[in-house]
């Protein structure tokens, strides 16, 4: 393993030391209320830890159909530092959503809250794994992590409809240490490990060690894992830790790095949301053999419309007649297809002797919205 020297600069010191500041806190304990946090749908929840002996707030918003759809179930993006990063997260959600590029998702923020509300100590106790003598209260993660597992996710999953086939946890800084600590001590809790500036100058190259003791266990990791670093923070440090996980080549990890430009340490966390929730929710593609897609091709009438779907570099393409360029009709599977990766509806029809005989498609965010075509003899 390679390793490079560790430093902390006196900014990210005095970043860790602010949290260790006792806050004011006026909580009141919430059973489960609306609350004003300026995202429509949004609720409100104290939850008690036996495991940590701590009080968690959940912040949670619900996809717009949610009401709408009694046997629908849902993934769940996890949010540590939830005060901070759930508006965040559920405004990112929200115009990726309108675009299609993200799938009806349940967003929970986790936070602290209740009658032991100190964020500082609270947080840099539950997102560390080891204690370390610049902050004595550090090292908790284990339980931290244990309280998400034995009581966190299922007070979840019983309180809501969620896939549990589906999960994705996302942090920043010790959070986004312990997401890391998460990934290669739990890898089967979430599916998708958005880690932004980490904190691997912790403890004598704690995270590259963590990482190769997995290896010499395990060689297959089934999950989506993306690292993101503000340019003008650790990046040595993350890249040394991407190229460690690439060179050990996982089977079925989809690995991702993005560096966020002209940031430091905090300032690039709405990027690297957007970035975590694109690389975690982006549809599969699939490539189908020519004769396998020449079954779909032909005219289809819209309404007044008349179009055209075609082969094009290996993909179906839909096209309007009388233009040269349309829109690739993405394959996630061999018999399901998607519009330019959306998340809006989109098939393909048959009769009873399996012919394609039309298509029907979602025309924007509202579900309601669908147009049909028949394929023209």
């Amino acid at each position: 393993m390679k390793t490079i020297k560790h430093r902390i600069s006196i900014f990210q010191v005095l970043f860790l030391l602010s949290l260790l500041i006792p806050q004011s806190v006026t909580a009141q304990v919430i059973s489960k209320a609306p609350e004003d946090l300026f995202i429509v749908g949004s609720e409100s929840i104290v939850f008690k830890s036996e495991v940590t002996d701590s009080d968690y707030r959940l912040y949670v918003n619900l996809p717009e159909n949610y009401a709408h759809d009694s046997d629908k179930t849902y993934p769940v993006y996890y949010a540590l530092d939830g005060n901070r990063t759930f508006v965040m997260s559920t405004q990112i959600y929200q115009s990726l959503r309108f675009d299609g590029f993200a799938p009806e998702v349940i967003i929970v923020g986790i936070t602290y809250g209740g009658s032991k509300a100190d964020y500082g100590l609270n947080r840099s106790r539950d997102l560390t794994p080891t204690n370390i003598e610049l902050i004595p209260t550090s090292g908790g993660a284990a339980n931290f992590l244990k309280m998400l597992r034995e009581e966190l996710i299922p007070f979840i999953d019983q309180h809501f409809r969620t896939d549990p086939t589906n999960r994705t946890l996302a942090g920043t800084s010790f959070a986004g240490l312990f997401t890391h600590y998460t990934l290669f001590n739990e890898p089967t809790l979430f599916n998708n490990y958005l880690i932004n500036n980490p904190t691997f100058w912790w403890e004598e190259d704690y995270g590259y060690k963590l990482e190769e003791a997995f290896y010499q266990k395990r060689r297959s990791l089934n999950a989506r894992v993306l690292y993101t670093i503000g340019a003008y923070d650790a990046v040595e440090e993350v890249i040394e830790m991407v190229n460690q996980i690439r060179e050990h080549d996982y089977a079925n990890l989809s690995l991702g790095f993005r560096e966020v430009d002209h940031m430091g340490h905090m300032g690039g966390e709405a990027e690297a949301i957007n970035q975590g929730m694109r690389f975690a929710y982006r549809l599969p593609e699939m490539k189908l053999p020519k004769e396998t897609l020449e079954e779909y091709c032909g005219t289809y009438q819209d309404g007044s419309y008349v179009r055209e779907v075609v082969i094009s570099q290996g993909d179906l393409h839909l096209v309007r007649q009388g233009q040269t360029t349309g829109t690739k009709i993405q394959a996630t599977s061999p018999g399901s297809f998607a519009l330019q990766g959306t998340y809006f509806d989109f098939h393909f029809k048959r009769n009873e002797e399996g012919k394609v005989i039309g298509f029907s498609y979602q025309r924007d965010f509202d579900g309601t919205n669908i147009r049909t075509a028949a394929k023209v003899e």
